[in-house]
């Protein structure tokens, strides 16, 4: 059988500095070494060390898969097009590259382990975690029906040309340098739970390398004093309808609704609407609040004479003393 070779302009084994009969840990190991001391960042005024590092790159992606090992083993340089000459000569399966999320698959290894660190790998070493904070102010309406509010944050971020891998293709990302990472601001999409409460906090991952604390604040309410999830408000009745009874309207978060006021209603007492407060808020809850309508007596700065005069007989009525009037019944006798 004739045996046909194949031409080897780049050996990947010498490129990496490993026997043909090499295995994965020993390439693996070899490229770290390799990686390290041919990386641009390190070589800044060397011109040939990201040549090199691109050819020891390569040399990798192919020998760290078992099956573009196989494929390069078999025909050489033409590796990649090992399906095309099995077809025509035999059986089998081509491996090529892997990609994955839109991240080039270096074998599984990640450029970040090179350098140290913690965090999302990148060119430059692992990209370190960060805490951010912040604060919004919501109204009460806000908090009541739950909202969406965007938010600017300044800090960094990962490079959405490289997606924080530092490496474009096998080259440095030319929009980041490098760093994978950006410090331009960012504006963000929160939502706010229904029944936020002064003084909660929202926290939001907007990437891996970010954790974000919002403190919330709640405007103050010019009708409604919020306690814990209820709702408190003053109402005005008249002080007829304290007295001999009536309806009056309450404001309530979705609209006015009626209540009515019994007889001797004295000012500041309070009457409770159950479910007609606060969204509760937090795991497991559910329902809403109450409404505390607290009355207030309305009393009218001037009256009418015949208002006046009504007023005066009524206070001359309660003023009569019972007894007298008990013994002027008496003398008219009963029927």
């Amino acid at each position: 059988m004739i045996q046909t070779s194949f031409a080897m302009p780049q050996n990947y084994y010498t490129e990496l500095g490993v026997p043909k009969n090499a295995d994965e840990k020993e390439i693996k190991s070899a490229y770290r070494r390799l990686a390290r001391k041919y990386h641009p960042d390190v070589n800044p005024s060397d011109d040939g060390a990201e040549d090199r590092f691109k050819r020891v790159n390569e040399a990798y992606q192919v020998l760290s898969d078992s099956k573009t090992r196989r494929d390069y083993d078999q025909f050489g340089d033409n590796w990649k097009h090992a399906e095309q000459m099995r077809a025509n000569g035999g059986g089998g399966r081509s491996g090529g590259f892997h990609f994955s999320g839109g991240d080039r698959d270096f074998g599984g290894i990640d450029l970040g382990d090179l350098f140290g660190g913690s965090g999302r790998g990148n060119a430059f070493g692992r990209s370190q975690q960060q805490s951010l904070r912040t604060n919004v102010q919501i109204t009460l309406e806000e908090a009541f029906q739950g909202s969406k509010r965007a938010i600017t944050i300044q800090g960094a971020s990962e490079c959405r040309e490289c997606t924080g891998t530092g490496i474009d293709g096998t080259v440095l990302c030319g929009e980041c340098g490098g760093s994978g990472m950006s410090s331009m601001p960012r504006t963000l999409e929160v939502t706010i739970p229904k029944g936020t409460a002064a003084g909660d906090r929202i926290r939001v991952r907007p990437d891996g390398m970010t954790d974000l604390t919002i403190d919330v604040d709640v405007r103050r309410h010019r009708v409604f004093t919020r306690k814990d999830d209820d709702l408190i408000t003053d109402v005005s009745v008249s002080y007829l309808d304290a007295l001999l009874g009536g309806e009056v309207e309450v404001p309530t978060m979705t609209g006015k609704i009626a209540l009515k006021v019994p007889s001797g209603t004295k000012a500041g007492r309070s009457f409770r609407m159950t479910g007609k407060g606060m969204p509760r808020h937090g795991r497991g809850t559910t329902g809403a609040g109450d409404l505390v309508a607290r009355m207030v007596i309305s009393v009218p700065g001037e009256l009418k004479e015949e208002e006046k005069l009504l007023l005066e007989q009524l206070r001359d009525l309660q003023n009569t003393d019972p007894e007298e009037a008990g013994s002027t019944e008496d003398e008219g006798g009963e029927v």
